[in-house]
């Protein structure tokens, strides 16, 4: 009896078994998270490849001297009374606002970089991404052509 007490009271091998059930404990908790997150990883990188093989690339801007675009209709007023609904009473977010839906509405190769408005027509003025050409009122003209003269709009 002396034998099993003494095994029984030995503390030697304990330490070893304390790291394998740590250990194992460990490596469970890993693989419950991979599979918990596999699966929504591998759904959202379907969705990823989806998006990018659905993407093309053009190489004008706007179609250049005489284009036109799919205009909207809409003038920096019409702009402005959108900002307003949103942000009543402060002109900053009216403008921000304002500034958010023309940029929605821009022409594919343009930008609302820099905010400019046509006093004569009160249409906004779109700027190509490579800087060469104007649009506003649904037509694309170069920068040096345009018949208007742009100016900031903004608060």
């Amino acid at each position: 009896m002396s034998r099993t007490t003494n095994f029984i009271r030995n503390e030697s091998g304990a330490v070893t078994v304390d790291w394998v059930v740590l250990t194992a404990a460990t490596v469970g908790l890993g693989l419950a998270t991979m599979a918990v997150v596999s699966a929504g990883v591998e759904d959202l990188s379907g969705d990823m490849r989806t998006q990018m093989e659905s993407q093309t690339i053009s190489a004008s801007f706007g179609g250049g001297t005489g284009g036109s675009w799919d205009w909207s209709g809409s003038s920096a007023q019409d702009y402005y009374d959108i900002g307003a609904a949103q942000a009543p009473g402060n002109n900053g977010a009216t403008y921000n606002w304002a500034h958010q839906e023309a940029i929605a509405d821009a022409p594919e190769g343009f930008n609302f970089a820099n905010p400019l408005v046509d006093p004569d027509t009160g249409n906004v003025v779109y700027t190509s991404d490579d800087g060469q050409y104007y649009a506003s009122g649904g037509e694309i003209h170069p920068v040096a052509e345009y018949a208007g003269t742009p100016v900031y709009w903004g608060a």
